[in-house]
């Protein structure tokens, strides 16, 4: 069985508050961090469509930041993104049980290749699709479909592993089996009770 891994919320930490607030300070970080983040242009820069320092200049406005300042928090992003030391026992253990794994991931090409450069848990890991090197995104059939052909899977025998429920639905609409990630110990529950570790 090939199991399919989302990065953000699942394998690494995404936390835009946190983000907002190692720089900027506490004071308003809720806010700043739905005006960055959740916004069409953050969609762009993980689609590999936008740079940062466009974002941060078109930002301006509705973050009443200067363009130097969205661009400091923008690039403490990849930093960020720690890996959970439960899933990467996790995966350690899925890759010693002889499964095949890979990453599927929405994420700009700045937070990419910050985690290929600082993180270990890759050589547990067959391959990766990351939205901005190809110019797809999850929900999109279009990314599922090209990671299904880049390594010869069948839909049938993959596991897709995700946090957004929208992203494991155009997942199973696909033919893949599903798992709506909470956290590391209902993910590890799941793969005891579906025989892919040992008890």
């Amino acid at each position: 069985m090939a199991i399919i891994f989302d990065l953000g919320r699942v394998v690494v930490s995404w936390d835009p508050v946190a983000i907002v607030s190692s720089v900027m300070g506490p004071a308003e970080a809720e806010i700043l961090a739905d005006r960055l983040f959740n916004h069409p242009d953050w969609l762009e820069v993980d689609r590999g469509t936008l740079s940062l320092h466009t974002m941060a200049r078109q930002a301006e406005a509705r973050t009443g930041l200067s363009a130097a300042q969205n661009l400091a928090i923008l690039q403490a992003v990849p930093a960020s993104l720690l890996p959970d030391p439960a899933m990467v026992r996790l995966i350690e253990e899925l890759h010693g049980a002889g499964h095949v794994l890979y990453a599927l991931s929405n994420m700009g090409h700045a937070s990419i290749d910050w985690l290929e450069q600082h993180q270990p848990f890759w050589r547990f890991f067959s391959g990766k699709v990351v939205s901005a090197r190809v110019r797809m995104m999850k929900p999109e059939p279009d990314i599922y479909r090209y990671l299904l052909v880049s390594f010869d899977l069948k839909a049938e025998e993959c596991l897709f592993i995700d946090d957004s429920a929208a992203n494991v639905a155009a997942a199973e609409a696909l033919g893949l089996r599903g798992l709506l990630f909470t956290d590391a110990k209902m993910c590890r529950k799941y793969m005891i009770e579906q025989k892919f570790l040992p008890i």
